[in-house]
């Protein structure tokens, strides 16, 4: 389990500004590889019905928008089951509350559609169409399954013995009294608390037309790292190879995100301009197992909210009883590979994949099985212990839940 948040390199390089910084596309796919095929073809330019059923059971989702000042900004939205409403397979409505800030008209936006219990979320990206007071209308550019690793890593639905076993100390007073002393948006004390006990956020970033996307990070309490009193770090470990925030970023350093704190009904709200970075120095010290992550992203944080938040307020997420009720929702793995299957891109390599896709699809009960046994064997390949891969519930394994 990674050491608590403390300050790196004694404080003296600030914002790590001398470490080795990723700036082209190429340098990204270099260190990380380039995307699975595979990965990219399961996308699709509209809702389709397994889609529905998602968002008919999400009683939440984390939201990246534009505001009306060009500010960026990550949230939590939602609060029931349902709250968005599927227009149209282009179209998807939900409600802001009153005295939120709003997303401009035209901006590029994005969810993570989260289901209690299931790991794998959907991902949306599109942009804003219209508002109506606290209404707002996406138009849908695409969609896809995200894979369960960020729910995994974090515990988020593993229930309160679960996280208790996960929590990590909050920084020492020493360090915290730095940060006091030095200010900045990370020198309140309780947003340091809180990132030292958080262990998960949605992560908002932009390329440089203002095409949206916000992606799931979920880790051990305390992955969310402090630098100085204005630096987050935030490890990528090995995953999938998508890699759209670092691909984003190259183009457009500015991003946001929006932390959580299972049981807690507040939400921490980070914004500002990052980098990515390989430096070995800095990616020692969140290694797992002696495992480093593969790169890091480096945020220089203008903006840092702790605010209460109506979705949560309003939503039972927390409760162990607030999974989707058995069959309401589709195993998100079997969708993904509908998804893939309807890819229409040419070439032999795209034609032997859908067909692989097809063959997984019609049997849904070992693609589960495969699927998480892959998961359990990389995450703890990667220094996790299998108590974070797995649960104790022999039927929820079975349909691809988490509790």
């Amino acid at each position: 389990m990674p050491e608590p948040a403390r300050p790196l390199f004694g404080g003296q390089e600030r914002g790590g500004s001398s470490m080795r910084k990723v700036m082209t596309a190429q340098q990204v796919e270099a260190i990380v590889g380039a995307p699975i095929p595979a990965v990219r073809m399961k996308q699709i330019g509209a809702l389709d019905e397994g889609c529905r059923r998602v968002l008919a059971n999400a009683p939440i989702a984390g939201f990246g928008f534009r505001d009306e000042q060009g500010g960026w900004r990550s949230t939590f939205v939602g609060g029931a089951r349902g709250f968005a409403h599927v227009e149209s397979p282009k179209r998807v409505r939900f409600e802001l509350p009153a005295r939120h800030p709003a997303p401009k008209s035209g901006s590029g936006a994005s969810f993570v559609f989260l289901v209690p219990g299931i790991g794998e979320t959907l991902r949306l990206n599109g942009s804003v169409a219209e508002r109506r007071g606290g209404r707002i209308v996406v138009t849908v550019e695409e969609a896809f399954v995200h894979c369960a690793r960020s729910i995994l890593r974090s515990r988020l639905w593993q229930g309160p013995r679960a996280r208790a076993a996960a929590a990590v100390e909050p920084p020492s007073p020493r360090d915290g009294a730095r940060h006091e002393r030095e200010g900045g948006p990370l020198g309140d004390p309780s947003v340091a608390r809180f990132l030292a006990s958080s262990p998960f956020a949605v992560l908002s970033s932009w390329d440089a037309a203002g095409s949206g996307d916000t992606s799931p990070r979920g880790d051990f309490p305390g992955f969310l790292r402090i630098l100085d009193h204005e630096t987050l770090v935030i490890p990528d470990r090995r995953g999938n190879r998508r890699t759209d925030t670092f691909h984003n970023v190259v183009t457009c350093d500015e991003v946001s995100l929006a932390a959580v704190v299972p049981g807690r009904d507040d939400v921490l709200h980070v914004s500002g301009t990052a980098y990515v970075t390989d430096e070995p120095a800095l990616l020692s010290t969140m290694a797992l197992a002696g495992k480093p992550p593969q790169a890091a992203l480096v945020l220089r944080v203008a903006r840092a909210e702790l605010l209460a938040n109506e979705a949560l307020q309003r939503s039972t997420i927390w409760q162990r009883s607030a999974g989707a009720d058995a069959g309401a929702v589709p195993d998100l793995m079997a969708l993904a590979t509908q998804h893939l299957a309807l890819n229409e891109d040419g070439g032999a390599k795209a034609a032997m994949i859908r067909l692989l896709g097809s063959g997984a699809g019609a049997f849904p009960r070992l693609l589960r099985w495969l699927i998480d046994l892959g998961y359990r064997k990389g995450l703890t390949d990667e220094g996790y212990d299998r108590g974070a891969t797995r649960t104790d519930d022999p039927e929820s394994q079975r349909e691809g839940r988490l509790r």
